[in-house]
């Protein structure tokens, strides 16, 4: 299969499927939520693919992005008609809010992601318009302005310290990322001669935006479909945190020290590469952050990590999480990627953790570093 095809047919298939089952009803309702569980099982036994995209054209490439931006608004649409006319029993709403929630994390999040990352003003906008399944129109600010210049060091709240657990991680993150956003908004204004109250504040935008579009959805379902889609928003939120849990988990830097290949973990599993364009293959996007997704090269020097689907169900078992998947593969970064001052920073958190010390036996003089490569 191509990777047109590919890109074309799975993300915008799981919205497909989720529409589809708020067209068919019933318990069909469930037929968006039922996409995770069968991508995470075939995900989590197919190869890793460490070959870059075949994809020139821009156009090509870019369509299904904006397909699943706008396939994550519309279905709160058909899933508020569906809760308005379709007498739906509790586990029927259960099935619908389930839905709405995981189709505006993927492929929702992901799309939002690339898209506002583009420099093309009508992607990034609607990109900063799909925000809004996730509950956040400011997303992008604290991502572009914070994460991508404090990535992996103590200010960076996308960067999970060695030790936390994913329940924590993802309920601070809620807090800290919208304040964050708020903060670097302010900050901005600010320093252009504004009040934070002045009307370009970003915050009364994402506010209007949200308005009027919950204002469609009564008109489409009434109160109930407006419960539904901030319900489903909200959750959709929490759920989209708790993926960033992975993306840099443990790993450090120095701050004002250069971004490296090594400062992500790569989820190289294909299913995790395609419904999250790229996210999971992004040491490059750390680099360039404009790049586009089917540009991303796989860097091949790199400790192999399972599907991103088998990461998220580690975690929800914190000692499993910590003892299986990330502790053995921090080990392995900590000796043969981090810098010397990476090393005495990762001793000192893995000691405040209460973790081994394992560079305490390590003879820096003898050990060949590769901290100008991918830690992944």
């Amino acid at each position: 299969m191509s990777d047109y095809l590919k890109f074309w047919l799975i993300p915008s298939g799981i919205v497909a499927i989720g529409i589809a089952g708020f067209i068919l009803g019933g318990n069909w309702v469930w037929l968006g939520i039922a996409t995770f569980p069968v991508l995470a099982f075939i995900d989590s036994f197919i190869p890793r693919n460490m070959k870059p995209r075949q994809m020139a054209n821009s156009f090509m490439s870019t369509a299904p992005v904006w397909i699943a931006s706008i396939g994550s608004l519309v279905i709160y649409l058909f899933a508020a008609h569906y809760i308005a006319t379709g007498n739906p029993t509790l586990w029927q709403i259960v099935g619908s809010f389930a839905s709405v929630m995981w189709i505006s994390v993927v492929p929702g999040g992901p799309a939002s992601h690339e898209l506002w990352h583009r420099r093309h003003t009508p992607s990034r906008m609607l990109g900063q318009i799909t925000q809004i399944c996730m509950f956040d129109g400011i997303r992008d600010i604290g991502h572009v302005a914070g994460h991508h210049i404090e990535v992996c060091t103590p200010a960076d709240g996308d960067t999970a310290p060695r030790g936390q657990n994913l329940y924590w991680f993802a309920l601070h993150e809620l807090y800290v990322s919208f304040r964050i956003g708020i903060e670097l908004e302010c900050n901005s204004l600010r320093k252009r001669g504004l009040s934070v109250w002045h009307w370009r504040n970003r915050v009364w935008a994402w506010l209007l935006v949200q308005v009027l579009f919950q204002s469609l959805v009564y008109m489409v379902g009434g109160w109930a479909g407006v419960a539904l889609a901030l319900s489903g928003m909200l959750a959709a939120r929490l759920w989209v945190e708790s993926f960033n849990y992975f993306q840099h988990y443990g790993l450090i830097r120095l701050p004002g020290a250069r971004i490296g290949h090594r400062h992500v973990w790569n989820h190289m599993s294909e299913l995790s590469r395609i419904v999250s364009f790229e996210i999971t293959n992004h040491a490059g996007h750390h680099q360039d952050s404009h790049m586009p997704y089917q540009k991303l090269m796989p860097h091949q020097d790199q400790i192999p990590m399972p599907s991103l689907f088998v990461c998220f169900f580690a975690a929800l078992i914190p000692p499993i999480w910590h003892e299986w998947i990330i502790k053995p593969a921090l080990k392995r970064w900590d000796i043969e990627y981090a810098t010397e001052e990476e090393q005495t920073l990762a001793r000192e958190s893995n000691r405040a953790t209460g973790w081994e010390d394992w560079l305490a036996n390590d003879d820096p003089a003898t050990r060949t570093t590769r901290f100008t490569t991918v830690g992944c």
